[in-house]
C-alpha cells in the first residue's frame, strides 16, 4: 500500500532522486512517440493500462467537455493514490495472471496472453518515466551535465523497451488474411465518419431518460496494435465495444470481456421516416435520421445522419463476406 506520494531511489552510483508514487499516464505501447507531435491528439485511458482512445477533432462542446473531464481525473491526487483508485501495474498483472489461468476461450486467451506480456514491458517503462521525471525535477533550471547524461541513459532504455513492446503485442494484421484486412481498413475509414456525427444516442429502456448521448472514437484494447486503431463504440451502460477484423470485443474491463465472432453478428440499419410518430421518440431526438440495431447484443443507436451510417454497415457486410 502506498502511503507517501514519493520515495527516494538509487538511479546510478552515488545518485538518489525523489520519484513520484503516482501512476504515470502515457501512450507507451499505443502509438509511436512522434505521432502525438504530428497530430496533437491526446491519448485518454479508459479501463487501465493498454485500453483507451485517441481524442478526435470535434466542434461538439459536450465531446470536448467530456475529454477535459476525463483528463482532469488523471491528475495526481493523494486520496486517489491512498485508496488505490489510480491504475496500478502490480494489480493489473495479478488480475490478468488469474484471468489467463481460468480462461477457456482460445481467442480471449490469446488476447490475454499478449496483454500479460505487454503489461510486464509497460510496467518497466512506467517506472523509468517516473525516474526521468525525478531527474528533471532534480536538475531544475540549472545546467548539470552529469544528470543529463543519466537521464539520457534512461531514455535509451525506453527506446529499447519500445522494440520489446512491439514484439509482444497482438497485431491486427496477424488476425486475418490480406483481403479481410483491406475490408477492415475500409470499415475503419467508414467508422471515422460515423464517429464524427454531431449526435449519437444509445437507447436504454432500463433507464428513465432512455436516450443517452454517447461518443464513438478510435482507440485500443489491451495493447492490441493496429495501424488505424480500433473502432470504439460505447453504450450508456458502461460497456465498450472494440471492432476487430473478425470479431467484436464487448469489454467491461481489461480482463472482463467477451469475444463475439463478427460473422455471427447481425447489424441492421434503418433510415427513420420523417412521418415517424412523435411519441415514439424522445424530444431530444428531434433530428434523429437513422438507427443501427444489433439484436443479439440488445443494442440500438440513433444518429442525426444517414449516409455515413448506411455506408459503415455496408462496409461491415463486405468485411463479413471475407471471413
Amino acid at each position: 500500500m502506498k502511503i507517501l506520494p514519493f520515495k527516494y531511489v538509487k538511479v546510478t552510483e552515488g545518485l538518489h532522486v525523489r520519484i513520484s508514487n503516482h501512476f504515470y499516464y502515457s501512450d507507451f505501447g499505443i502509438r509511436d512517440s512522434s505521432e502525438h507531435r504530428y497530430n496533437g491528439r491526446r491519448y485518454v485511458m479508459e479501463f487501465g493500462p493498454g485500453s483507451g482512445f485517441l481524442e478526435r477533432e470535434s466542434e461538439s462542446h459536450s465531446y470536448n467537455q467530456n475529454i477535459r473531464k476525463r483528463l482532469a481525473q488523471q491528475k495526481p491526487k493523494y486520496w486517489r493514490m491512498l485508496l488505490g483508485l489510480e491504475p496500478d501495474f502490480g494489480r493489473s498483472i495479478a488480475e490478468v495472471d488469474t484471468a489467463v489461468a481460468t480462461c477457456t476461450d482460445p481467442y480471449k486467451r490469446r488476447i490475454l496472453e499478449h496483454y500479460q506480456n505487454a503489461l510486464s514491458v509497460a510496467r518497466s517503462e512506467e517506472r523509468i518515466q517516473r525516474i526521468i521525471r525525478g531527474i528533471k525535477d532534480r536538475i531544475g533550471h540549472k545546467s548539470n551535465k552529469f544528470l543529463v547524461s543519466v537521464m539520457s541513459h534512461y531514455k535509451s532504455k525506453i527506446s529499447q523497451l519500445e522494440g520489446d513492446m512491439r514484439a509482444v503485442e497482438l497485431h491486427v494484421k496477424d488476425l486475418c488474411t490480406p483481403d479481410t484486412l483491406a475490408a477492415y481498413d475500409a470499415a475503419v475509414d467508414a467508422f471515422v465518419k460515423v464517429a464524427a456525427c454531431r449526435r449519437i444516442w444509445h437507447y436504454n429502456e432500463k433507464v428513465r431518460g432512455r436516450f443517452a448521448q454517447v461518443y464513438f472514437d478510435l482507440g485500443t484494447f489491451d495493447y492490441i496494435q493496429s495501424e488505424s486503431y480500433l473502432p470504439l463504440i460505447r453504450d450508456s451502460r458502461g460497456t465498450l465495444y472494440f471492432l476487430l477484423p473478425d470479431a467484436l470485443i464487448a469489454a467491461h474491463s481489461n480482463i472482463d470481456f467477451e469475444v463475439i465472432p463478427l460473422k455471427d453478428l447481425t447489424i441492421v440499419f434503418q433510415e427513420l421516416s420523417i412521418e415517424e410518430p412523435v411519441e415514439a421518440l424522445s424530444s431530444r431526438l428531434g433530428d434523429a435520421a437513422s438507427m443501427i440495431k444489433i439484436p443479439s447484443l440488445d443494442l440500438t443507436f440513433y444518429f442525426n445522419h444517414v449516409r455515413p451510417i448506411a455506408h459503415f454497415v455496408e462496409c461491415i457486410d463486405r468485411l463479413k463476406e471475407t471471413l
